[in-house]
């Protein structure tokens, strides 16, 4: 976990997310100086009805992913190189799948899309600029893969941060001046084609290899158990698209399409933020763990080891999620520069706590991910699905966008208890109910911990001094909560040594240099 390759992927990410980040809220913010932002709203409708149509693709890019693993830690190029030449030939037949199905769907367009000031016509063309962009991609996006298993992601993190940079500054710029949708998504959904092109160019001459024409055989994915992994996983991909892919359509078809677009300030918010704080940091891990667990360390060395990062992930949960409570209205106020832009406080703070525990849980599932196997919470996906639909449908009509997001709480819950029980009744072989009781606890004291700031900031106004106030509020509270009940954990004790050693590797690094 200490390796140079984890901390340059790691600091290489951060930094390409917060430039990412930068050019996002400047290009949203630009987009409504000139356009509605309705128009967004489409783009998120139509995204969640591709990642509905993107279970086509089998869950082959992670089961391809954690059999790389495997043959990297061993440098066995020859069964690479099959790997990647199956990923190519199975993808491309997915994008053949993904495009019929996206075809037979368009006829769902007129029903989703409520209250749309733009005629039909108009809608389907920004469907089927959005289906030709997902196809195209599937020819290109496997080649990243390798560089994600061979723990070198900062070589694809850095291309799209410069394809980003350079199709954002057009994209503004035409915005500005011809002030047309389809052009703008037009120019936007290009970043990820160039990104790959590029990417697949490089692998070429990285890996060598992988331009070469493989066998694969019957036998060798029988040898592999694929068959049953997809047979499992595909439970996994239509579970996880009916959970993350139909909140928008849900929103859309009963509160309306302006509340989808509204709905997308929130996401990239959090979303760009945890990435830069979190996800980008942790992302690099999971190639790290694939190794170190198929390098058959000890179970409980690799226990010590989760205990102390599951610590770390308590910590900056709670701070994560009250950050949110507090400051999502001021900075969605203050970046979009108007009222108008806001949801109701009741959707953020249920919106903060399933941000809790997606971060609370996000090392469980970087642990899941490195192992096959998708049969032992196959039917926990499956629950989720179900709970996501019938608790977000009918609280929609009543509690109208916090209803939607109260269902995608609920329907997290199994999803989370899937992995735990893989995981650390599975693998480390702990007591899962102790593992929840232990986290049960703390849920509570991050709720005490959210009522207390939201109690002490509430009705503060959104200027500097102030703003710096609640800063202050949030900085301290959580940090003295969690410092009471963490400060004589051993495991805590672990996090800070490591902590330790890391700014002090880093820095004499910076020294030698």
């Amino acid at each position: 976990m200490t390796s140079t390759k984890t901390l340059k992927n790691s600091v290489i990410s951060v930094i390409g997310q917060i430039l990412t980040l930068l050019l996002q809220f400047i290009n949203r913010r630009v987009f409504v100086m000139f356009l509605d932002i309705e128009y967004l709203g489409y783009q998120s409708v139509f995204g969640n009805i591709f990642s509905i149509l993107s279970v086509a693709e089998l869950g082959i890019g992670g089961i391809i992913s954690f059999h790389l693993y495997r043959e990297i830690v061993t440098d066995n190029k020859r069964e690479i190189g099959k790997l990647m030449y199956l990923y190519k030939w199975v993808y491309r037949i997915i994008a053949a799948v993904i495009l019929v199905l996206g075809l037979g769907a368009c006829v769902f367009v007129p029903y989703i899309v409520k209250d749309a000031t733009k005629d039909v016509g108009y809608l389907y063309i920004v469907y089927f600029l959005q289906l030709t962009s997902i196809i195209a991609g599937y020819f290109l996006s496997y080649r990243r893969t390798i560089y994600a298993a061979d723990q070198k992601e900062y070589v694809t993190v850095e291309i799209d941060l410069f394809a980003n940079l350079f199709v954002q500054v057009i994209q503004l710029a035409l915005l500005a001046i011809f002030k047309n949708y389809l052009l703008y998504l037009a120019i936007q959904l290009s970043t990820t084609l160039i990104a790959n092109f590029i990417i697949l160019l490089k692998s070429n001459r990285d890996y060598p290899y992988l331009k070469e024409k493989y066998t694969v055989t019957k036998e060798d994915i029988a040898g592999r158990n694929m068959i049953p992994d997809v047979k499992n996983f595909i439970v996994h991909k239509i579970s996880y698209a009916v959970y993350g892919g139909t909140d928008n359509i849900v929103i859309s078809s009963i509160c309306g399409i302006r509340d989808v677009a509204l709905y997308g300030n929130y996401f990239i918010l959090q979303r760009g933020v945890m990435n830069v704080l979190f996800y980008r940091l942790l992302n690099p891990a999971q190639a790290a763990i694939g190794n170190i667990v198929y390098a058959d360390r000890k179970k409980d060395e690799l226990w010590k080891q989760f205990e102390m990062l599951d610590v770390f992930s308590f910590f900056f949960a709670s701070y994560i999620s009250a950050g949110f409570l507090v400051f999502f209205q001021p900075a969605i106020r203050l970046w979009m520069g108007s009222d108008d832009y806001l949801l109701p406080f009741s959707f953020v703070a249920v919106y903060a706590l399933t941000v809790y525990l997606g971060a609370v849980w996000e090392i469980v599932y970087k642990y899941r991910s490195v192992f096959g196997e998708y049969s032992q919470d196959r039917n926990c996906m499956l629950l989720s699905a179900v709970l996501n639909i019938a608790v977000s449908v009918p609280l929609a009509f009543v509690m109208g966008i916090t209803g939607v997001q109260v269902g995608t709480f609920v329907a997290f819950l199994p999803i989370a208890y899937g992995r735990i029980r893989f995981v650390v009744g599975g693998f480390f072989e702990q007591s899962v109910k102790k593992y929840l009781l232990k986290h049960a606890g703390l849920f509570a004291i991050v709720i005490a911990e959210g009522a207390a700031i939201v109690l002490m900031t509430y009705n503060m106004p959104i200027t500097l001094p102030w703003l710096a106030l609640r800063a202050l509020i949030w900085a301290t509270v959580p940090l003295a909560v969690n410092l009471l009940v963490y400060f004589r954990n051993p495991h805590f004790k672990d996090m800070c040594g490591y902590f330790k050693n890391l700014i002090t590797a880093v820095l004499n690094k910076v020294k030698n240099k």
